[in-house]
C-alpha cells in the first residue's frame, strides 16, 4: 500500500502490473489502494474469444460512461477500443483496471502491442493516468507483460503478490491460535488468504480443514480444477507436469520429458520455467552441485496441490457419494495427516532457509544451501539430508528436522550419525549439528549435548526474522 500511495503521488503517468497465483489476494489489493480515485475497471472473461472480450469491454464502458449505445458501437480491434477510452480519460485522476489480464488478451501478444501503441499516443498523456494491469497467471504476466519490449517502461512499476508468511498467517487466523495449529494450517494449504478463510469455520484449524476437504462440493475439492482455468491455463503440460509430480516425490528433467513426450531442451524449460514462477513446483539442486547437474530435481511446491493429492484426490469417489457426510474428519487419519505434515515442514524449511540462517546468525556470511542427497550405488545405500549449509566461515551446518506434537528423543542422534557417516564433507570444515523441532528436545536429549543449536517453532514464528 506504502508503494502504490507513493506511485500515486509521483505526478506522472505510471503502469503498475499485479500478478501472483489465483486466491492471493491482488484484486483486495488493488481496489482497496485505489478506492479514492475515478476507477474504470474492465475486466476479462474466462474461456471466450477475442471478439467476446471486445463485447464485454465495451458493454463495461457504456456502465462507466452512462450511455447505453456505446455497446453499440463497431470497433473491432484493441487499438480503436483503447483509443477510445483515452478519449474519456484524458484528465484527472483516473486508474485504468484490466483485471485478468491472460483472459482479456487470450493468451496473445495482440492487446499488449495494441496498448502499447495507445499508452505512447494517448494514454500517458493524463499524467494522473495510473494503468493496472493484473492477471493470475504469473508466466504470462512475466513473459508477456514485464518481458515485453512493448511495454517497458521507465514508469512502469512491478508487484508480485505472494502468499502470507507463518507471522502473516497467524495474525490472520487469530491471536489465540496456538503456532502448532497455526503452522499446521500453513504446511496444509500454505498462506494463501482465500483458503485460510475457510479455516475459520471451526474451533479448531482440523476440523476446518476436514469440512472444506470431504464435502460434495467442498472447497479445497472444487479449487483444484480452478486453479488450471486461471493460473495454468496456457500450457496444456502443465496439468500433466502437476499430475506426474504428484506421483512421486522429485523427478528430474529428462523423466518430465518422457513423461510427456516431449524433447528436454527449450519447451521443456519454459514449461517448468512458467510453473516455478507460479509458485506451485520448485527446483531442487543438491548445495554442492552446479544448476545444470543431471542431479537436478523438481517436485511440487504449493502446499494445498500436496495436500490434495495425498488425501483429497485418493477419495474424490467417497466424497462424492456424501459418504464423509455427517463426519468429514473421518477421511483424515490424524497419524497418516501428522507423519505427512513431517514431510510438509521439511519443504518449509528448505524453502525458508534464509529464516533459518538468520535464527543462527550467520545470515550476513555468504553461503549455499539446500538439500544434500546421493543416490544408491554399488553396495552404498542411497541418503538424504535436509537441509545443509555450506558457509564461507568454514562450517558446514547440518539441520535435521523434525515436526513432532511431542518433544524429540535421544533416537534422532542415530538418524543423524548415519547420515553424517556417509556425507563426503571436507576435513577442513567444522560440522554444526542443528535440530530443528517444532516442540524443542526433551531432557534426556538435551543433556546429551549432541545438537549446537535447538530450534522450535516459538523461533520460527518469531517476528523479528520474517520483516
Amino acid at each position: 500500500m506504502d508503494r502504490l500511495n507513493s506511485i500515486m503521488s509521483n505526478g506522472e503517468p505510471s503502469i503498475v502490473v499485479v500478478y501472483g497465483r489465483r486466491r492471493v489476494g491482488k484484486t483486495e489489493l488493488v481496489e482497496q489502494a485505489f478506492r479514492g480515485r475515478n476507477v474504470l475497471k474492465l475486466e476479462g472473461l474466462e474461456g471466450r474469444s477475442e471478439e467476446e472480450q471486445m463485447q464485454a469491454v465495451l458493454e463495461d464502458l457504456a456502465e462507466y460512461l452512462e450511455q447505453p449505445l456505446v455497446q453499440n458501437l463497431n470497433l473491432k480491434s484493441w487499438r480503436s477500443i483503447f483509443k477510445f477510452i483515452a478519449e474519456h480519460i484524458q484528465q484527472g485522476q483516473v486508474t485504468l483496471y484490466l483485471e485478468e489480464l491472460q483472459w482479456l488478451a487470450n493468451y496473445q501478444d495482440n492487446l499488449i502491442s495494441d496498448l502499447k501503441y495507445v499508452w505512447d499516443n494517448y494514454f500517458r498523456k493524463n499524467n494522473d493516468l495510473i494503468l493496472v494491469l493484473c492477471g493470475s497467471a504469473p508466466s504470462f504476466m512475466i513473459n508477456q507483460v514485464l518481458h515485453s519490449k512493448a511495454l517497458y517502461s521507465r514508469s512502469q512499476f512491478e508487484f508480485h503478490v505472494e502468499e502470507f508468511s507463518p507471522i502473516e498467517t497467524q495474525d490472520f487466523l487469530a491471536r489465540n491460535k496456538s503456532k502448532q495449529e497455526v503452522m499446521d494450517a500453513y504446511l496444509s494449504i500454505g498462506g494463501i488468504p482465500e483458503y485460510l478463510k475457510y479455516l475459520q469455520t471451526n474451533s479448531s484449524v482440523f476440523l476446518s480443514l476436514c469440512e472444506n476437504s470431504f464435502q460434495k462440493d467442498a472447497n479445497f475439492v472444487r479449487e483444484y480444477n480452478r486453479i488450471f482455468t486461471s493460473s495454468l491455463a496456457d500450457n496444456k503440460h502443465y496439468r500433466k507436469t502437476i499430475e506426474f509430480l504428484a506421483k512421486r516425490k522429485y523427478a528430474t528433467r529428462d523423466e518430465i520429458a518422457v513423461h510427456l513426450k516431449i524433447r528436454p531442451g527449450g519447451t521443456l524449460s519454459e514449461l517448468l520455467e512458467g510453473l516455478d514462477q507460479s509458485g506451485f513446483i520448485r527446483r531442487y539442486t543438491p548445495y554442492h552441485l552446479d544448476e545444470d547437474s543431471k542431479l537436478v530435481r523438481f517436485a511440487i511446491d504449493d502446499n494445498y496441490l500436496q495436500f490434495y493429492f495425498k488425501f483429497i484426490k485418493p477419495q474424490l469417489r467417497s466424497i462424492a457419494s456424501g459418504a464423509f457426510r455427517q463426519n468429514p474428519s473421518k477421511a483424515l487419519k490424524t497419524t497418516v495427516y501428522r507423519k505427512w505434515l513431517g514431510f510438509s515442514f521439511e519443504r518449509f524449511c528448505r524453502k525458508y532457509s534464509w529464516v533459518i540462517a538468520d535464527i543462527l546468525g550467520f545470515g550476513g556470511i555468504n553461503y549455499r544451501s539446500g538439500a544434500y542427497y546421493r543416490r544408491s550405488k554399488d553396495s552404498e545405500p542411497g541418503f538424504q539430508i535436509d537441509l545443509v549449509f555450506d558457509r564461507d566461515d568454514r562450517v558446514l551446518t547440518i539441520c535435521e528436522m523434525k515436526y513432532l506434537e511431542s518433544k524429540c528423543r535421544p533416537s534422532v542422534i542415530d538418524e543423524v550419525e548415519v547420515k553424517l557417516s556417509r556425507m563426503k564433507r571436507a576435513e577442513s570444515k567444522t560440522v554444526e549439528r542443528v535440530l530443528i523441532s517444532a516442540n524443542g528436545a526433551d531432557t534426556n536429549l538435551l543433556s546429551r549435548a549432541y545438537f549446537d543449536r535447538v530450534i522450535t517453532l516459538d523461533d520460527l514464528m518469531d517476528t523479528v526474522y520474517w520483516r
